[in-house]
């Protein structure tokens, strides 16, 4: 009988824990900040060099257009940015990219409540 007691109350207090852990909660708010945008843009190449020479952003269309020397290999680039206060991006930047083609990015408001997204086209200074 014992034994059942001890089981029951196990049984019980996992039930509890689960219940805790529901993933379809409710998410609090970091903060109240709904501005998501990209303020600047930075191209580094393997040897740490910015290799951006004109950034142009168009906040209307989510379009980013940055120019480099000719020469450099698109495929192989480290993008940083600057966001608005409190916001983040997704993918990641200050990751080894693919800029052969267009990127897309998300920036996400600190309050998680605004989505920009953003295109990064790339291309060779002739």
């Amino acid at each position: 009988m014992k034994t059942h007691i001890i089981l029951m109350v196990k049984v019980l207090f996992l039930a509890i824990v689960m219940g805790a852990c529901d993933t379809d909660e409710e998410v609090y708010q970091v903060t109240d900040r709904t501005d998501a945008y990209i303020s600047s843009v930075q191209l580094y190449t393997a040897d740490n060099r910015n290799v951006a020479t004109q950034v142009t952003i168009d906040d209307v269309n989510g379009i980013i257009n940055v120019e480099v020397k000719n020469g450099v290999n698109l495929a192989h680039l480290k993008p940083r940015c600057s966001l608005a206060s409190e916001a983040t991006i997704t993918p990641k930047m200050g990751v080894w990219t693919n800029f052969s083609a267009p990127v897309k990015y998300t920036v996400i408001s600190g309050s998680g409540e605004v989505y920009k997204e953003y295109e990064i086209i790339v291309v060779e200074k002739e």
